[in-house]
């Protein structure tokens, strides 16, 4: 009977530790395998954050705080968010909203290193891109549509010119700038020579990087554009069908006379061959005098050569004998040192330069 007794209890002990054993084991397999799942996703979210995609790299943070919630994976994934709201702002020209969202990205505590960078590197960026919007671009479209309120067409004219003229316009971050200011200038212009034009100047938007009149009524044409396309295509399709037939006919006819007009080009196109070697050079030569008056594949007008030489006038330097061309290496030279725009060129710059 005890023999009984202590082979049950002995049966038990085992039982009992065989069920703690499996117990511990499936809570670590499970334990694990939630951690190789946080850090999969947080890997991932780094990998998209490092190649700029923030929507993504936020999802994948969000899924890594949900499988094991701490703050670096909160923290991850707010400054993600962060980013991608400042990459949609600047998409849409809002750059006073994105420098408050690059600022929250920047300044993110247990932010990740790579976005914090990211973010100060842009926000240095949009930062001097609202600068030139804010000081040199705003004034001067102010000027124009006040001119232009008065009826001071050339005026209005004029001051747009010095917009378009600045070296930095044709940067993708002022499309709406100058699409905005090439229209104001068009309808001043026209009003300027006569002609009849539809009025559609707001005065009182004095922000060049507002949605003002050609912005919104490029959107609202887009629109209208896209209707009228469908309709048209549907037309093109049916004319299309009854012009295959009589093309068919004409085919044979074109044929007859390819043979003749072959014969015919081959004549003309030996004697053009001496008028384009000697095109070729005058080409080469006018190509490489083009070149030196640019920056940054931009063409230096005349009228920037002439305010250049005002500034310099304005700290002491006296240009009167320079040519245009030492003008315009004198603005090259001074762009390799940071100074981009004519009013912040300086008398050190001038030293640099000779």
């Amino acid at each position: 009977m005890k023999r009984s007794k202590l082979g049950v209890a002995i049966t038990a002990f085992f039982i009992t530790f065989l069920a703690v054993g499996c117990s511990n084991t499936s809570s670590n397999n499970s334990s694990n395998s939630g951690s190789d799942k946080y850090t999969t996703y947080m890997n991932q979210g780094k990998d998209a954050a490092s190649s700029q995609k923030y929507e993504t790299a936020e999802e994948k943070f969000e899924d890594a705080h949900d499988v094991k919630a701490t703050s670096e994976s909160k923290a991850y994934a707010d400054q993600a968010g962060d980013m991608k709201d400042a990459q949609e702002e600047i998409r849409e020209y809002e750059f006073k909203d994105a420098l408050g969202e690059l600022d929250k990205a920047a300044n993110k505590t247990n932010g990740y290193s790579v976005m914090t960078k990211q973010a100060s590197k842009l926000y240095k960026t949009i930062d001097k891109i609202q600068d030139h919007i804010t000081n040199d671009i705003n004034p001067l479209y102010k000027k124009a549509k006040l001119s232009y309120r008065d009826g001071d067409y050339q005026a209005a004219v004029d001051s747009c010119d010095q917009i378009l003229d600045l070296p930095y316009i044709n940067n993708k971050y002022y499309k709406k700038v100058k699409k905005n200011v090439k229209h104001l200038r068009k309808v001043a212009n026209a009003k300027l020579n006569g002609e009849n034009v539809h009025d559609d100047i707001d005065t009182e938007n004095l922000d060049a990087n507002d949605d003002d009149e050609a912005t919104t009524s490029n959107k609202q044409s887009s629109n209208s554009k896209s209707s009228s396309s469908n309709s048209s295509n549907t037309d093109n399709n049916t004319s299309s069908n009854s012009n295959k037939s009589s093309s068919n006919s004409n085919s044979s006819n074109a044929q007859d006379n390819n043979a003749a007009s072959q014969k015919s080009s081959a004549t003309s196109s030996s004697s053009n061959t001496g008028a384009n070697n000697n095109n070729s050079d005058t080409n080469s030569s006018s190509t490489s005098s083009d070149d030196s008056m640019m920056i940054n594949g931009q063409t230096v007008t005349g009228r920037v050569i002439s305010q250049t030489r005002n500034q310099l006038s304005s700290i002491g330097v006296d240009t009167s004998s320079w040519s245009d061309q030492k003008v315009v290496d004198f603005m090259r030279s001074a762009a390799n040192s940071g100074h981009t725009t004519i009013d912040s060129y300086t008398k050190q710059d001038v030293e640099n330069f000779k």
